[in-house]
């Protein structure tokens, strides 16, 4: 049951389905912004709604396919009523996919008999489970409600802020977070009488004024000129811009920004049972943006077009505050905000991690896939398990049209590098981008075979079409059109069309040249669950002369190589040049012709050791022992 005693100005307030096993880093930023003056807490009332229903389940639901809008749907009947479909023919055309937008990518489980019951004692449980949070906000008596409004939990959140405006009619309830940006937030606060503001964009600064504007007079009415937050008056008519709105809220010095206070979170990981048997984790930030979108976007990217300026805290700021927050919190993993972070900013979390005495363990940071090979080795040192990089594709070709920076011999050797320094590579693999070649998709299902032993992506199958995308921006010169909103939109919120195109994050599209992307991606789909399935037991090492390959995943091969081929493999542990090659032998005093050295490299490629693209080549045998480098602790 949930309890709480006491009163406060301020109330924050996380709802499922965010991630139970974390604070909302946005939370933490803003009381640590107004606690020095206010009395402030933050209620994660996810972690309740978790135990209330089993973690098991919890995890399952808020990682159901995000299209589907499924933790949303569960919390929408409560909020809605009747005004949506019926719970049974939202899961027969959503969830199971008999609506060809909701087709099940391949690796998506249907609802079963079980699984269905379960999500129907869920909603049953939403309204007791509502009223027990309004209990203890009604019973706290702030002045102002701040929810943060992020994928999965919009509808729980509304729904919570709509019986909480019945009893405290003068509560300032207020809205933020990536459910807000743009016409996404003027629609929300246009249909929900019960929002009196929201912010647009970052809110760090916006809020701060607003909590001591607010408080000083507790005058709602009289409330306005609030850089990136809007206001009910300001819905009433049309001069809103939330664009300009949305970049009047970056925070341009991250230096200037608080260290978050996650104290409520760890005192509630330490009070609940059910917390003592996970493995919590809190953010920290260096920065913001993405430095690589800033010079050239990738299509698909749904990161809106002025927060993709990167800003980052200076060196001596993220040492210290790493240190801090590891000292404050030393039960606790670590997860990085950022979207992406240069090489400058992994030299201060190096150094951070190098001079504490526990190594934390961090479970998410984001690099891109063309890392040197020794920062990665270097993180490693410092007990980095895992991380989330942006491959997307290993051709060339397709990366070249979704504007990754990288090619195909990039990506490999990122995943090579891994493997060595006992890293978990954390990537997807996307496809059914307009106007690629049905030809990358034939060449890199052949190719998958021979990478049995480099780890398989979490996720494979077609790239999601985002608001703020290029895609979404500039349909006609990306090569799509028609594009609509996710069906499910209209199973889960009682608006009309025009409304839910505004109101929609996710979208359907078809392309202005047709392509018949099952067709040319079904023998890759094939292979990559190959892949998946055969990884665990799968090597390629060396071993003095020997090549030891077990990427067949049944048997174990010993490829003998002569010294001038294994000489010539090992020069190509990155992807090189065949001059290259030979100048790399001569460091070591092997002098060969080209075509004595040329005879060695189609001796590996006839083995499927060696990868050639263009004049480039790369071994993809790894120096450590492969039986021993699974990296999925």
């Amino acid at each position: 049951m949930i309890s709480y005693d006491g009163t406060i100005d301020v109330a924050l307030i996380n709802m499922p389905f965010a991630s139970f096993r974390q604070p909302s880093f946005a939370l933490g930023l803003l009381k640590s912004s107004i606690k020095d003056k206010f009395k402030v807490k933050v209620f994660d009332f996810n972690v309740y709604f978790a135990e209330k229903i089993g973690a098991d389940l919890y995890d399952k639901i808020a990682t159901w396919h995000i299209v589907d809008l499924l933790g949303d749907r569960l919390f929408a009947q409560d909020l809605y009523g009747d005004q949506i479909p019926p719970f049974e023919e939202y899961v027969d055309k959503v969830l199971n996919g008999n609506l060809e937008e909701h087709e099940a990518p391949y690796d998506k489980k249907l609802v079963d008999y079980a699984f269905y019951n379960e999500l129907l004692e869920v909603q049953k449980m939403t309204n007791q489970f509502l009223e027990e949070c309004s209990r203890i906000i009604i019973q706290a008596n702030p002045k102002i409600v701040a929810f943060t409004n992020m994928f999965h939990q919009q509808t729980s959140s509304l729904a919570l802020a709509k019986r909480l405006k019945k009893v405290l009619s003068r509560v300032l309830v207020a809205f933020g977070g990536a459910n807000c940006k743009g016409p996404m937030g003027v629609e929300l606060i246009t249909h929900h009488a019960f929002i009196d503001c929201l912010c647009l964009g970052e809110g760090d600064s916006s809020f701060k004024k607003l909590v001591n504007t607010f408080i000083d007079d507790q005058a709602i009415e009289t409330l306005s000129n609030i850089p990136g937050m809007i206001f009910r008056k300001d819905v009433e008519g049309d001069n809103v811009n939330p664009f300009i709105l949305c970049s009047q809220t970056l925070e341009m010095d991250l230096n200037l920004v608080p260290t978050p206070d996650y104290d409520d979170f760890a005192q509630l990981c330490d009070e609940r049972k059910f917390m003592h048997n996970e493995k919590p984790r809190v953010f920290f930030e260096m920065s913001r943006g993405c430095y690589w979108g800033q010079k050239k976007r990738c299509i698909f990217c749904g990161q809106s077009s002025e927060t993709l300026i990167f800003r980052k805290k200076n060196h001596e700021r993220i040492v210290t505050e790493l240190r801090k927050i590891v000292n404050k919190y030393p039960a606790f993993a670590l997860s990085a905000s950022d979207e992406s972070v240069d090489e400058r900013t992994l030299e201060a979390l190096i150094e951070a991690l190098s001079t504490l005495e526990r190594k934390p363990e961090i479970v998410y940071l984001q690099v891109r896939p063309d890392i040197d090979v020794k920062m990665l080795e270097k993180l490693a040192a410092c007990g980095l398990k895992r991380l989330e990089v942006g491959i997307e594709s290993l051709s060339s070709n397709v990366l070249s049209i979704i504007g990754k920076g990288v090619n195909g011999l990039q990506n490999i050797t990122f995943l090579k590098n891994c493997r060595e320094a006992g890293v978990k590579p954390i990537w997807n693999f996307l496809w059914g981008f307009p106007k690629e070649p049905e030809s990358s998709y034939e060449n890199m299902a052949n190719l998958i075979p021979l990478l049995t032993h480099l780890h398989p992506p979490n996720y494979a199958g077609p790239f999601r079409l985002d608001r703020f995308s290029p895609c979404f921006e500039n349909p006609y010169e990306h090569g799509i059109r028609a594009i609509k909103p996710y069906p499910s939109y209209r199973f889960v919120y009682p608006f009309n069309e025009e409304v839910i195109d505004n109101f929609a994050s996710f979208f359907t599209f078809k392309f202005q040249t047709p392509q018949n992307v099952k067709d040319y991606t079904c023998h890759l789909q094939e292979n990559i669950f190959f892949w998946k399935e055969i990884y665990p037991k799968s090597a390629l090492y060396y071993r003095q002369d020997l090549v030891i390959d077990r990427r067949s995943g049944i048997d174990e091969w010993h490829i003998r190589l002569d010294p001038l081929t294994m000489a010539v493999c090992k020069a190509s542990s990155e992807p090189v040049t065949l001059q290259g090659i030979a100048q790399r032998l001569k460091e070591v005093e092997i002098v060969k012709s080209e075509e004595e050295i040329r005879q060695s490299i189609g001796y590996l490629i006839k083995y499927g050791i060696l990868l050639k693209e263009k004049e480039m080549y790369l071994s993809l045998v790894t120096e450590e022992r492969g039986d021993a480098m699974t990296c999925d602790d």
